[in-house]
């Protein structure tokens, strides 16, 4: 009966957890002051001193509201003057009223997309003479020969689909309206040319971040059609590997057909350094393999996320939140760092002051509490994690560096996670690599700080017709890539 009811409590406990997932907010965010660190100490208090102990809470400041940010200088003005009718320029006494000045207001207005047709116009000569000899200009190298897509309208649509995230049949369907026939299937053609054309840089960019000594990872699965000797309902899965410890960091997105280690290793090759992740298995047996060249960094992100699911479904403030608010404390120290801007030398010192004495108090609290803990529970599960990877967790106190958690790896999964939801699969193997290469770039590029669109369009205008080992394709690289100056 004891082992009945055991799993009865189970079954419940995940019911309750599925109906959270669902039905509840989904926002990881924990208030400490919402959950004392020793909640059962709460009954000792009298209820007598309740009107004592109560105080006002302070209200928020409210966003200023009105403020109307400046309309950019660059865009070209029209201006449209009104003036007062001549049966009203006659004052009140009987004179006639003259211009004393102008009041100006500016509102922002459309114009559908302006579209232009480039023709191209190569001079021919001949020789009067013999007759024989004719010559003409060549046509400078185009992204996609003898194609009628210009740089500019790549770039449209390649921001379109990755960035703005727009499935290639909707942008069909707004060329339409403007009675340009472009079809989806041209313009997937033309996708998966662009991502050729593209790949030198990104492999470039692969390079620069297994040169480095600090990698964050992660991966997120993707449908593919047409996978050789693969179902269509198979799952595929698109790796994401990004320069860690950096405001400003290169993305390099990866497809495979499974979620195996050695896809992982393939990519990591020789690397040396600490990588980050969320403990799939698939990385640490890179870790294991590298005989100890590559150092595991565990997130703490993820070990809260365990905790913060329990704390969603208990109705009252328990292990979980008490957990909660200790894993809290961490993250204001980072918060502090960051706010103090201190660098790696210094964050580490605080780290080592601050930081590890709560950790080590948060090892030794987890290990006296694991043996109250049903084993099986969510809450015995989340306990199990966070003990059985509690060194990989304090890995970062080793480097100011080293971030606190993965998040960073995560949010770069996430624009590919949103674009997912409108275009649903990838056509083809090839549509799905090309998709990593655009990604790549595309992320990257914005990481910088970068209009997408400019850079696309400057990158396929000119390295059109490079030589992979060409040492101008650096300059095109995001890090590298100074913008054009864009006349309005």
């Amino acid at each position: 009966n004891q082992k009945l009811q055991r799993r009865l409590d189970q079954l419940s406990e995940y019911l309750r957890q599925e109906r959270g997932q669902r039905f509840g907010r989904s926002s990881e965010k924990f208030s400490s002051e919402n959950a004392p660190m020793f909640p059962e100490l709460e009954q000792v208090f009298d209820e007598e001193m309740a009107p004592e102990e109560k105080t006002v809470p302070s209200k928020k400041p409210r966003k200023a509201s009105g403020f109307r940010k400046p309309l950019p200088e660059d865009l070209p003005r029209e201006d449209v003057v009104h003036d007062l009718p001549e049966s009203e320029r006659t004052c009140s006494c009987g004179h006639d009223l003259h211009q004393i000045g102008t009041e100006t207001s500016e509102q922002l207005e459309v114009i559908p997309a302006k579209v232009k047709v480039l023709r191209h116009v190569r001079i021919k000569y001949g020789c009067k003479a013999c007759e024989e000899t004719v010559s003409v200009a060549k046509m400078p190298p185009q992204p996609i020969p003898k194609s009628m897509a210009g740089p500019g309208l790549l770039s449209h649509i390649i921001v379109s689909k990755y960035d703005d995230h727009l499935p290639l049949y909707r942008q069909s369907e707004i060329w339409q309206r403007s009675d340009i026939g472009l079809d989806r299937t041209t313009l997937g053609r033309w996708v998966m040319k662009c991502g050729v054309l593209l790949k030198p840089l990104v492999d470039l960019m692969k390079e620069d971040i297994v040169s480095g000594d600090y990698i964050q990872a992660d991966e997120t699965g993707v449908q593919v059609m047409k996978e050789p000797g693969r179902k269509n309902t198979s799952k595929s899965y698109m790796w994401v590997y990004k320069t860690g410890g950096q405001d400003e960091f290169r993305i390099v997105y990866e497809y495979s057909p499974t979620r195996s280690a050695a896809e992982a290793q393939a990519f990591l090759g020789n690397f040396k350094g600490y990588l980050q992740t969320d403990r799939y298995s698939g990385y640490k047996t890179v870790c294991k393999g590298s005989k100890g060249k590559v150092v595991s960094v565990a997130c703490w992100a993820h070990a809260r996320r365990k905790f913060s699911a329990v704390d969603k479904m208990s109705k009252k403030p328990g292990m979980a939140s008490d957990t909660l608010t200790r894993i809290g404390k961490l993250y204001e120290i980072e918060k502090r760092a960051r706010k103090d801007g201190l660098d790696p030398g210094k964050v580490k010192e605080l780290r080592q002051k601050e930081a590890k004495p709560l950790l080590d108090d948060l090892q030794e609290w987890l290990l006296k509490k694991r043996p109250q803990i049903p084993p099986k529970s969510l809450l015995g599960e989340a306990v199990r994690y966070t003990i059985n990877h509690f060194k990989e967790l304090c890995v970062y106190l080793e480097d100011g560096r080293l971030s606190i958690d993965n998040n960073e790896a995560e949010r770069c999964i996430r624009p590919f996670d949103v674009g997912r939801k409108n275009w649903l699969f990838s056509g083809s193997v090839e549509g799905a690599q090309s998709s990593a290469i655009l990604y790549s770039l595309l992320e990257t590029a914005k990481s910088y700080g970068h209009n997408p669109f400019h850079y696309f369009e400057d990158v396929l205008k000119n390295i059109a017709g490079k030589d992979i080992e060409d040492p101008i394709l650096k300059k095109f690289l995001p890090q590298n890539w100074k913008p054009p100056v864009h006349k309005a």
